[in-house]
């Protein structure tokens, strides 16, 4: 039985599971096996729940508390990625529960998450893309929310964040392109990521109105982020409509 308000139907890839019985939920993306292996939801972020002095995001705890019910059982069904380890030596993988019901697709339809891609690890990017974008239209969850609305180009912190910017100026080096937007905001990206996963020419980005998703650093007034994957840079009035959503 399904303990939340969206269940879709069952999705099994043809790809190997193991089974793992889960011994604590740690947030809404992350948890620990009875064995101690961690298990980080690739390919989703949910809100943060507080540490080290900061408060809790909104909806970070409704965030933990679906995940715990959707595997209220414990049992869990573990796909991992194809990148299987991030830098904390944490396990990414898609979760499933018994019956099939896909966990990260849950959190997302609910609102609960936001879709990412970290190349190479999208192998259900559409399924994820289609489920958020069904949150965000009907305002479900952090959708519904001012503190996740877009920020401007030269209000960005540090730390997972939604982010509008109009870039000024390209940079084409050897191994890295540059896009940036005035003095407060880097976007980077591989020049070797690009040619293989981006279907345009950096130069279309100039002057472009973009939003971004990521994992941004702060050094002084200037916030950059790094990406490999085009789902992370969105091209306001030519992408399909996500972050752009209203322009």
């Amino acid at each position: 039985m399904c303990l939340l308000l969206f269940c879709p139907a069952p999705v099994f890839a043809e790809t190997e599971k193991r089974l793992g019985q889960v011994a604590k939920f740690v947030d809404g993306d992350t948890l620990i096996l009875d064995s101690g292996e961690a298990i980080r939801l690739v390919g989703i972020n949910t809100p943060e729940m507080a540490r080290d002095g900061r408060p809790a995001e909104p909806l970070a705890l409704e965030a933990r508390d679906a995940l715990v019910a959707l595997l209220a059982d414990g049992q869990v069904l573990i796909e991992a990625a194809a990148q299987p380890l991030d830098r904390h030596g944490r396990t990414l993988a898609y979760l499933f529960r018994p019956d099939g019901i896909h966990v990260q697709e849950v959190l997302l339809r609910e609102g609960l998450a936001s879709a990412v891609a970290i190349a190479p690890n999208d192998r259900y990017l559409d399924l994820f893309i289609e489920a958020e974008s069904e949150a965000h239209h009907a305002g479900r969850g952090l959708w519904g929310l001012d503190y996740y609305a877009p920020k401007a180009q030269d209000k960005v912190g540090a730390g997972y964040q939604f982010v509008r910017a109009r870039l000024s100026r390209i940079e084409m080096g050897k191994k890295w392109f540059s896009f940036s937007a005035g003095k407060s905001l880097t976007v980077l990206v591989r020049r070797s990521d690009w040619a293989s996963r981006f279907d345009y020419s950096p130069a279309a980005l100039d002057q472009a109105s973009i939003a971004v998703r990521g994992w941004f650093s702060k050094k002084k007034t200037r916030a950059t982020l790094v990406i490999n994957h085009p789902f992370m840079l969105e091209r306001c009035g030519i992408s399909p409509p996500r972050l752009c959503a209203g322009d």
